[in-house]
């Protein structure tokens, strides 16, 4: 069968994105434009005519075909062949980018012809589409139709999935204009609708293949950037399908696509991405399990999943009280799996310095006892991955089993916080000898004194070397040392402050930390608390003692 497709990029959650129309004769070439503005491998039809709706000026035009050339660069750089050439049929010999209003899609990109491979063409909307991921999307799109053209509507996932990469890829991963989405993992990795329907998701941004990106970065990661080139040269080659194609250049590296797809899965639990712009991203998942303080069984959970498919589960700590004692315990999950998924499920502890366990597998049984403990934690939780790695098993139904047990004799503290999230903000080179630390102090906003206590002790987290300098109201303390991680302080109250203090015990004191660089000359961002100390029992009065009679 004879097609040939369009390729639409669509404006959809936020993003650009290229949604294929369904099989038809490719879209003619844009009509008559009045200017066209040539570099060495681009030749710009854009109009000046200021009736026209879709008029830009040559300074504009000049910026597009200024983006294409930095996009060509990137892209051959990274290993792939340029485009095919298109025989003459814009004018010339060069990549042809037309400037026209596309009603809605920031651009596109259509084959010239059918076959294996075809030369193309991209048109890109005047209001909207002048952007350089666009530009960069849409060319890679021209570098794909010139190595494989995918053979059915169904495939062009993989189309979409690799075009956004190199998006972001050519773009450096900035996210400005063009933000990350979340992922659907649920949805098989290799859906597309043929029809342009429901079949894959409601939203045809995820429907199209956009938000499988990421699986693109994974297996640039692990084999080299121009890896998309090998998947497409088994496509022509004859592997079949998209999804056979991937299978083919994996196995041309020594492993499978079920291996694969199940360690891509781990990584996305964790988000483990070299890629700044795809770490710290939690998984979405589809139950909470609260494991609470006590040993337990928790409800069975049946998760559903088609092929190369996961879905995620969240177990939690504790049971949202921070002030009693909490102990060791171990969590142990059981996951009953379908015949025939291939899948390797995965347990995340999402703290620093965390990594997945893998379950272990036996038959048809995966299974782990994961370090646990009845603290509760203000961030932090743990998730459970559970994918089906097989091309062609759907309606799985993945039984989970858990339970809890308590080690009483052991007594557990939580693990400290993880790391705040990193903002794409500029930074500003300081000396660490001058910068002060950052304190958290753990503990009440009320700290309580009785009359009989002599000294304050704190627990301090500090996330570098330096010193705390302790007022209580307006008197000073004095000052000491920390270091970065967990202190333990504690400061003498003066006698005189004592005094002060139970004189006026029903008025709070304001207790300020205030840290303090290595150096000495930099002071940092105090924290405070309010110190109430109880008043000092009045000596009871002698009893008179008897007159004689």
């Amino acid at each position: 069968m004879r097609f040939l497709r369009r390729l639409v990029l669509l404006a959809s959650v936020g993003v650009g994105v290229c949604v294929f129309a369904s099989p038809s004769l490719a879209a003619p070439r844009a009509g008559a434009l009045t200017d066209t503005l040539g570099t060495a491998h681009f030749l710009v039809h854009y109009d000046t005519d200021s009736a026209s709706p879709v008029a830009i000026t040559q300074v504009k035009a000049s910026d597009v075909a200024g983006m294409a050339e930095r996009a060509y660069s990137a892209e051959l750089t990274d290993g792939y062949p340029a485009p095919l050439s298109d025989g003459g049929l814009g004018g010339d010999n060069r990549i042809d980018i037309y400037v026209v209003a596309l009603a809605g899609p920031l651009g596109e990109a259509d084959p010239d012809g059918a076959g294996v491979t075809s030369s193309g063409y991209i048109s890109l909307d005047k209001g909207t589409g002048l952007f350089y991921h666009v530009v960069a999307h849409e060319l890679f799109h021209l570098i794909q139709f010139g190595i494989w053209l995918t053979p059915s509507v169904s495939e062009f996932w993989l189309d979409e999935a690799s075009a956004d990469w190199m998006g972001y890829r050519a773009d450096g991963y900035s996210l400005s204009g063009f933000p990350l989405s979340p992922a659907r993992d649920e949805m098989s990795l290799d859906c597309r609708d043929p029809l342009g329907g429901y079949k894959c998701d409601t939203n045809p941004f995820y429907d199209g293949g956009y938000t499988r990106w990421p699986f693109i970065q994974f297996l640039i990661e692990k084999y080299g950037s121009s890896f998309v080139k090998d998947i497409y040269a088994q496509g022509a080659a004859g592997a079949g399908t998209a999804i056979q194609s991937v299978a083919a250049a994996l196995v041309a590296k020594g492993t499978t696509l079920a291996d694969t797809y199940n360690a891509w899965i781990t990584a996305e639990l964790s988000s483990a991405y070299s890629v700044k712009a795809l770490q710290g991203i939690k998984p979405l998942t589809i139950a909470t399990i609260s494991t609470g303080v006590d040993p337990a069984t928790f409800a069975i959970q049946h998760v559903t999943l088609n092929h190369l498919g996961a879905r995620y589960l969240k177990f939690t700590r504790g049971d949202d009280d921070a002030t009693h004692i909490c102990y060791a315990a171990t969590l142990n999950i059981s996951v009953a799996l379908p015949a025939g998924t291939l899948s390797k499920p995965a347990f995340f502890w999402d703290v620093k310095g965390s990594t997945p366990v893998q379950l272990a597998v036996n038959g048809s049984t995966a299974s782990a006892a994961i370090p646990w403990d009845t603290c509760t934690y203000q961030s932090g939780a743990g998730y459970l991955a559970i994918p089906n790695a097989s091309t062609n098993v759907d309606a799985a139904d993945f039984v989970v089993s858990a339970s809890m047990t308590v080690d009483t004799d052991t007594t557990a503290t939580p693990d400290p916080p993880p790391d705040q999230v990193k903002v794409n903000t500029p930074v500003v080179p300081v000396s660490e000898a001058d910068v002060a630390p950052t304190l958290e102090l753990f503990g009440p906003e009320i700290l309580r004194l009785s009359a009989k206590d002599t000294q304050l002790r704190l627990i301090v987290e500090s996330n570098g070397a330096g010193s705390v300098q302790a007022k209580l109201g307006t008197i000073s303390l004095g000052t000491v040392s920390i270091r970065g991680g967990d202190n333990d302080l504690r400061f003498k109250l003066p006698s005189s402050v004592l005094t002060a203090l139970r004189r006026s015990a029903a008025t709070p004191s304001l207790l300020s930390l205030t840290p303090v660089s290595a150096s000495g000359a930099t002071a940092g961002e105090a924290v405070t608390r309010v110190v109430r100390i109880a008043p000092a029992k009045a000596k009871p009065k002698p009893k008179p003692k008897p007159r004689r009679k």
